[in-house]
């Protein structure tokens, strides 16, 4: 199996799970997340969960056709520069942080999101392909 295959079987899965994940449970992600807010190292500590798998993505699935599988690879991109922003300028993530009362919503919408992208690509690299 190629690895570009092998990369979008996990990204819509992992995106599926994280997903649900955030849908059902937003109120346990802000817990685990928010304090991270507070602290001007907190984007050391998000760009060093998001870093891997943004260079996973792109190095193994650097796909650009007008196509499901230019999602993956776009995902990739934005989840490395998201990550190297972080590392160059460790306070940014404060700015992206909602400072909503209610933040768990932004992270229901967010798992919306996550299972609607898991369940394209999942389509397109468990059906079509």
């Amino acid at each position: 199996m190629p690895l570009e295959l092998i990369i979008a079987r996990w990204t819509a899965l992992m995106w599926v799970i994280f997903g649900l994940s955030h849908l059902l449970h937003a109120r346990l992600w802000v817990a685990l997340l928010y304090p991270f807010k507070e602290k001007p190292e907190g984007g050391f500590v998000l760009a060093l969960l998001g870093l891997p798998f943004g260079l996973i993505m792109i190095l193994g699935h650097n796909i650009w056709v007008w196509d499901i599988p230019v999602i993956v690879t776009i995902a990739g991109w934005v989840t490395t520069l998201k990550s190297v922003i972080y590392l160059l300028f460790p306070t940014t993530h404060r700015r992206v942080m909602s400072a909503n009362a209610r933040p768990e919503i932004g992270f229901q919408i967010v798992g919306v999101v996550f299972i609607l992208l898991g369940l394209v690509v999942g389509y397109d690299v468990f059906l079509r392909r």
